[in-house]
């Protein structure tokens, strides 16, 4: 087991759902936090990725990877050098948007060898130590590749997965008209088997003209027998702010 962690969080996408936005949604202020101003302690909003990177920070991890592309630098002057939060946050540049996996490859330079921490910005999972009992899972069970499960009743929105009853993943297709399935991955950790797994995927796709999803390389991940295992926490919760409705929901939920 490789002891080195980092995060990476995916930020290039243009939010198209929920176009016209005033800035980045990863910044969208989702309830309030306690911060010390003048010796006193005073409420202040919360943006929305702020959840994600304290749930991961609880974990244990120190590195993080910002992946931004156009209109995304906002985020940048927001987090700086994560040195406010105890951490060291990196940003690279995703300049053409052919999906995920894409965004993810970009750091393989910087870190082939390290286990990987992965959430999405524009999302709040609860319980708030859910990346430890992840990450603590993955290593218990020397996985390659961990993902996190959520109970859905959409899954026309999310990729779906189908495990078996020892939490082995079997298989994962996204974003379903219908399905049987009624889990949906929104989280993951890997080893640097799957980090070098994305890049040999990429390289024998090469795919530009259709997006590749990260369900994809799952499911490649599978072929090529990888361990690949699901962690299901039955009380946890995955809030996505991708609609107008689902970010009605959490502005409701956390008005503290």
């Amino acid at each position: 087991m490789n002891n080195k962690l980092i995060a990476i969080i995916p930020a290039a996408g243009t939010g198209s759902r929920l176009f016209p936005f005033p800035c980045p949604k990863e910044l969208f202020p989702i309830g309030y936090q306690d911060i010390i101003i003048d010796g006193k302690k005073q409420k202040r909003p919360k943006v929305i990725s702020q959840y994600l990177i304290e749930n991961i920070i609880n974990a244990g991890v120190e590195k993080f990877y910002f992946i931004l592309g156009e209109g995304k630098s906002k985020i940048m002057d927001y987090y700086g050098s994560g040195l406010r939060f105890g951490i060291k946050i990196s940003y690279l540049y995703q300049e053409e948007l052919f999906g995920m996996p894409y965004a993810l490859n970009l750091v393989l330079p910087w870190e082939k060898d390290a286990t990987v921490v992965f959430g999405m910005p524009d999302t709040i999972i609860e319980p708030r130590n859910y990346f430890k009992q992840l990450l603590n899972f993955h290593n218990k069970h020397n996985s390659d590749l961990t993902l996190g499960l959520f109970k859905t009743d959409f899954p026309s929105k999310f990729g779906m997965t189908a495990v078996d009853n020892e939490n082995n993943v079997i298989y994962t297709i996204d974003k379903p008209i219908k399905t049987e399935l009624i889990y949906a991955w929104g989280s993951a950790c890997w080893s640097n088997k799957f980090t070098l797994l994305i890049n040999e995927f990429l390289s024998i796709k090469k795919t530009v003209n259709k997006e590749v999803v990260l369900g994809d390389i799952f499911n490649y991940a599978i072929e090529k027998k990888l361990q690949v295992k699901a962690l299901i926490i039955e009380n946890a919760q995955y809030i996505d702010i991708g609609t107008s409705e689902e970010l009605d929901l959490a502005l409701k939920k956390f008005h503290l």
